[in-house]
């Protein structure tokens, strides 16, 4: 049972002005990959929720928070999918959520970083959310990854644990709306 807590961060830009984007939530995804016996497995999050707002030109302005609901976290496996709300893993009944805020944003040369707060089940740690951004008129597309340590989050701690890989890559394929 692997648990991607996500750390969607999806930014959406304006050549002009800071813009407030709205979620496609039909057209975007927020998965995760791990491991289990040594085979690898995908899942995702059918239920989340951002708020973004992004100027290129003005960066500092810019701010960017997902909130995940954790008990929409589905694998393709019945037994993992009925292990991952349990105290273990999510414990979807005491941390419904789990959410990223940005610090700031900032330009790189393979085009953007969000620094900020990975949560989940109610532990916080520092997170880099590198993605890349496509504008379109008055939508954009952001996709990007990150690879965080389960037990640094408390998920996984039952006694199945060893059998999970501790890796757990979090990615993201968005679009949005202004």
């Amino acid at each position: 049972m692997v648990f991607r807590s996500f750390a969607v961060l999806f930014l959406f830009t304006s050549n002009a002005f800071a813009s407030d984007w709205t979620i496609v939530p039909d057209r975007s995804q927020l998965t995760f990959e791990g491991t289990q016996a040594g085979t690898s497995f995908q899942g995702s999050f059918a239920d989340f929720s951002t708020a973004i707002t992004l100027d290129p030109t003005n960066l500092e302005n810019s701010s960017i928070s997902v909130e995940i609901v954790t008990a929409s976290a589905t694998s393709g496996s019945a037994e993992r999918d009925g292990a991952l709300p349990g105290a273990d893993w999510f414990d979807v009944a005491t941390h419904p959520t789990a959410s990223f805020v940005s610090s700031f944003v900032t330009k790189t040369d393979a085009g953007y970083a969000a620094e900020g707060a990975l949560t989940i089940k109610g532990t916080t740690h520092p997170v880099t959310l590198p993605f890349s951004l496509d504008i379109d008129g008055d939508e954009a597309t952001a996709a990007g990854s990150l690879t965080i340590d389960r037990n640094d989050y408390g998920i996984g701690a039952g006694p199945l644990s060893p059998m999970v890989g501790t890796e757990v890559a979090i990615s993201f394929d968005l679009v949005a709306t202004r």
